[in-house]
């Protein structure tokens, strides 16, 4: 079980020691043991709730800048393959979005034709005449 300050687990955490003091004092990073000095953290501990920060290298820099090095074709043919295997996907997508967005449209134009039909029904047929009196029936009297 090793141990560190809260400064040494803050830059071992790539965080500030202020995020750790709070999440110490709030109960979401429990310590070891409190000194004068200050707070002694497992670093399992540590990493359980700030996941250690990767150190950078040469290499992560070169790609994260898109340098270019003329030195290694093989990787720049390979992130250009990439790139172009991203669009190709990203146009797939598209299609599949404007397909679902058609279908959408049209569920809702039937959605609509099916809700008239049903008031419709619900609402019953239109009187074409208007009814007649009772005299009226009797004596064969149209109402004009």
């Amino acid at each position: 079980m090793a141990t560190v300050s809260m400064t040494k687990g803050a830059e071992l955490a790539g965080v500030s020691k202020g995020t750790v003091s709070k999440a110490i004092k709030s109960g979401r990073l429990s310590y070891t043991e409190k000194t004068d000095n200050g707070y002694l953290i497992d670093t399992a501990e540590l990493f359980r709730v700030f996941p250690p920060k990767k150190p950078e290298t040469v290499d992560d820099f070169r790609l994260e800048t898109g340098d270019g090095n003329p030195g290694n074709p093989d990787n720049s043919t390979g992130l250009h393959r990439e790139i172009q295997l991203l669009r190709e996907q990203l146009q797939d997508r598209d299609g599949v979005v404007a397909d679902l967005r058609h279908r959408l449209d049209k569920s809702e134009e039937e959605r609509r034709e099916a809700q008239a039909r049903v008031i419709g029904l619900l609402t019953g047929p239109e009187p074409s005449e208007t009814k007649r009196g009772f005299f009226s029936r009797l004596f064969g009297r149209s109402e004009d």
